[in-house]
């Protein structure tokens, strides 16, 4: 049972929930028809827009289990009152402080409670896994592949998965050491950011929209001086911009689908520039020069872009392996 669009073979929703291998072909089929301006284009009808959500849902889902519809169970739940009440119990022989043990808590328990449960990551939780550094490695090497794109970068991310090295870019600001959440592929009205990530610090919610272009493309020219491809980056970020700058309520109110609460901060209805960033991720550290790096000093205190090459990514994802937070 299919149905055409163009030359374009989508299979029904039965199929999707039955089959993983139907929900590959429609990532990879979304992969390269996102947003809803290509849909439009290739003659998607109204009834076909349901199955993209719902395989939008399935890419922007980090984890096998939908913390969501899938509450904690009765198990899960005496376990974490049992954690806490050892909390408790060790502040009373106190007689002072908090005592915190986060860490034992049930995966089920600490994503049901935040913000966006399928989003909600936590360091421990990468770490705890015990395979970061082979991740690491691995994209070390994929991203130094002369044939390696973008696209390929982020495929590996999210298919390994290896979402620690994107979450990485929470380094390069003061937020996402109280809570913090990644996005894969968030739509902007017609535009598709390859991540979003939230990050909380003491001041809130603050927002990275980030752009993955060819780590061994025309980064930069002779001079040093920005290339084809850290171009082609920026100007992506200059419509996603535009996009949030004019359209914030529409381009965000999406982000409502993938929370469990009523209500959500003030910081996701209320549009405040200073708490958006963007960043351009490109070529390697081979590429930069000192031209290079003036460039980036520039492009994040003028225009609030951060440039960053690959490099940079495997860097801060190494540190990851021991450090105590994003």
């Amino acid at each position: 049972m299919f149905c055409f669009v163009e030359q374009l073979c989508i299979p029904d929703c039965g199929e999707v929930a039955k089959k993983a291998e139907a929900e590959a072909v429609f990532k990879e089929l979304l992969a390269s028809c996102t947003s809803r301006l290509a849909r439009t284009t290739l003659g998607v009808r109204p009834h076909e827009e349901a199955l993209f959500d719902i395989i939008r849902g399935s890419i922007m889902n980090l984890y096998k289990r939908d913390y969501i519809k899938s509450v904690p169970t009765k198990q899960e739940m005496q376990l974490y009152e049992g954690i806490l009440c050892t909390e408790r119990k060790a502040v009373g022989d106190r007689g002072f402080g908090k005592i915190n043990h986060r860490r034992l808590y049930p995966a089920a328990v600490r994503h049901y409670d935040s913000l966006f449960p399928n989003n909600h990551i936590e360091l421990f939780d990468f770490q705890n896994e015990g395979n970061m550094e082979q991740l690491n490695e691995e994209f070390c090497a994929l991203i130094h592949d002369a044939n390696t794109n973008g696209r390929n970068v982020l495929r590996f991310i999210n298919h390994r998965p290896a979402y620690h090295i994107i979450a990485g870019v929470f380094k390069y600001y003061n937020f996402g050491h109280h809570d913090a959440y990644v996005f894969p592929e968030f739509a902007l009205g017609k535009y598709i950011a390859d991540y979003l990530l939230i990050g909380k610090s003491s001041g809130g919610y603050e927002f990275v929209f980030v752009e993955l272009e060819h780590p061994n493309g025309r980064t930069t020219l002779k001079s040093g001086h920005e290339g084809e491809t850290f171009r082609k980056g920026t100007y992506q970020i200059y419509d996603w911009k535009a996009e949030i700058e004019a359209h914030f309520s529409a381009s965000f109110v999406t982000i409502t689908k993938y929370s469990n609460k009523s209500s959500l901060p003030k910081e996701f209805s209320e549009y405040d520039s200073s708490r958006f960033h963007y960043a351009v991720v490109a070529g390697l550290r081979e590429d930069y020069n000192e031209a290079t790096y003036r460039d980036r000093r520039n492009k994040v205190t003028q225009q609030n872009i951060l440039t960053l090459h690959y490099d940079n990514l495997y860097d801060k994802a190494c540190e990851l392996e021991t450090a105590q937070s994003f």
